[in-house]
């Protein structure tokens, strides 16, 4: 059976996506965002978002949502393997 991927939201998938590009100042990266709602649990996203909003400035190379999208990219390669903290 092939897989169907669905480019249909559900009202919380996008209120989640839309909190994260608001929280991470990228408007851009609403598309992408709304992808991981379907690919990622909710919580798990919710916890990389506050793990980028609590980086200090100092640390902060490139953005905020790039620290999010880079770890969201290593959960969805390693999975639960992956250390959250």
């Amino acid at each position: 059976m092939n897989h169907i991927n669905s480019y249909i939201y559900t009202p919380i998938e996008i209120q989640l996506a839309n909190e994260i590009a608001n929280r991470l100042k990228d408007p851009a990266g609403l598309s992408q965002f709304l992808k991981y709602t379907k690919e990622v649990p909710h919580e798990i996203l919710r916890q990389f978002l506050n793990n980028a909003c609590s980086v200090s400035d100092n640390y902060v190379e490139k953005s905020r949502a790039a620290i999010f999208v880079s770890n969201v990219k290593k959960y969805k390669l390693y999975g639960d393997a992956y250390p959250r903290n």
